[in-house]
């Protein structure tokens, strides 16, 4: 593609987070279009991600770098600067190479790049290096700053556990963490019951019934007439370090694996766990011992076969998590079917997620050739078998993924990575399960 020629074009905006210093998806989409009009280029559609991070979300991830690619003549994409589409190198390169294949070139309004020839690839692909340098940096700031404030016995910040409050500092400048005396009582409580053997979904009751003042800045608080709690909130507050005393440190854990380690905390030079007395209703022994009674009863695997709800095999090791990049796992929540993640523990209801795809493989895949027939006479010829279906899923999918996101009362399709096999590939075989069923 020419930049030169090109007449018809679309313009791409992304925003992580709306700071003062940071450029509006709107002035960015601004400058676009005064960019196509000083070129004489026909703009022939927008697309934003507002509110997505260029580091945490690839850009065939995003909504609407999707929906950009998803469109249809254009053979131009003008964005703002080259870090608005990526942040890293490979990241940029596969989407260039996106473009490439459809006949569209990439120009930054910022940026002067020309990716028509191999040096302006070249000098592009330094832009994104750079990118990607400008964002490690930004991280490595924020982790120096926060093990700083951590070091000097300072609150960092986020959440504020149960059972506690945050205080000006008496010794400085900044806020500090002190215990809550309306809910410490309650704390000290659901340790002890969880210590003596009460399961999550037994305190939850308990807490309830009892009417314990719930989290400060609770979902559940928000809700129109909830006022009860949930067993995400109790396992949640018995697997917080700070019950001991110990603060949650690990910056090499990705943002949204909120419970990916609870012995991830904040370590002097030796390596030893900084313990603060004042704030521990638990030792450190007794708060291990605590971890291994949640991880014992936790996991489905690890109950009496008898003990185990059933769950459908439609799904089985066939998901993966987008944040570990590992299978997700059958189980239930409330005796309902969920996947979870064996590493972060996010979880995803199975109650719309597995109508939710079966829609879209018949809709979207349905009269795709699969061994001499399509997807759909196999579906029906599959009836009530979940194995079977599993199959013929398996056929059409390149990678099925589920990443965080708000988790309540309504499924969100904005989790579901999904991507189908390239059509102008070779057909794949007929599932073994009905390759019986076949007629001569």
């Amino acid at each position: 593609m020419n930049t030169q020629q090109a007449r018809r074009c679309v313009l791409y905006a992304r925003l992580s987070v709306t700071k003062e210093e940071s450029v509006s998806i709107a002035r960015q989409l601004l400058s676009c279009r005064r960019y196509a009009e000083a070129r004489g280029w026909e703009v022939v559609g927008e697309f934003i991600d507002d509110g997505v991070s260029a580091t945490a979300n690839k850009p065939e991830d995003r909504k609407g770098w999707a929906a950009l690619l998803a469109a249809t003549d254009f053979d131009a994409v003008i964005i703002w600067k080259v870090d608005r589409l990526a942040r890293r190198v490979l990241d940029f390169l596969h989407a260039d190479e996106a473009l490439q294949k459809r006949g569209a070139g990439l120009v930054a309004v910022e940026d002067p790049i020309d990716m028509t020839s191999p040096q302006g690839r070249a000098f592009a692909v330094m832009l994104a290096v750079f990118g990607e340098m400008e964002a490690e940096a930004i991280r490595a700031r924020v982790r120096a700053a926060r093990a700083q404030l951590l070091k000097d016995g300072r609150w960092a910040g986020g959440g504020i556990p149960y059972g506690y409050r945050s205080s000006t500092n008496p010794d400085g400048p900044g806020w500090v963490l002190v215990k809550d005396p309306e809910r410490q009582p309650w704390l000290t409580e659901i340790v002890g019951k969880a210590l003596g053997g009460a399961t999550v979904n037994a305190i939850t009751t308990w807490l309830t019934t009892a009417g314990a003042p719930l989290p400060e800045g609770s979902i559940a608080r928000r809700k129109s007439g909830a006022t009860g709690w949930n067993r995400q909130t109790v396992d949640g507050i018995l697997r917080n370090p700070v019950l001991a005393g110990m603060t949650p440190h690990n910056p090499g854990r990705p943002k949204s694996a909120k419970r990916a380690d609870p012995f991830a905390v904040f370590r002097d030079e030796t390596g030893e766990a900084v313990v603060n007395e004042t704030l521990a209703v638990i030792t450190t022994e007794e708060f291990r011992t605590l971890q291994m009674l949640l991880d014992s009863r936790s996991t489905p695997q690890a109950r009496k076969r008898s003990e185990r709800e059933p769950t459908s095999p439609f799904l089985s090791r066939v998901v993966r998590c987008d944040d570990c990049d590992v299978f997700m796992c059958r189980g239930t929540n409330q005796k309902r079917p969920v996947l979870y993640c064996p590493s972060c523990r996010q979880t995803m209801s199975r109650s719309a997620f597995d109508p939710y795809l079966i829609t879209r493989l018949l809709d979207e895949r349905g009269a795709e050739p699969l061994g001499g027939s399509t997807v759909r006479a196999h579906w029906a010829a599959a009836g009530n078998s979940d194995e079977a279906r599993r199959e013929i899923l398996l056929t059409q999918l390149a990678s099925l993924r589920v990443r965080r996101g708000v988790v309540g009362r309504y499924f969100d399709e904005n989790r579901v990575l999904l991507r189908w096999r390239d059509s102008a590939a070779e057909q794949p075989s007929v599932p073994e399960s009905q390759s019986q069923d076949r007629r001569p």
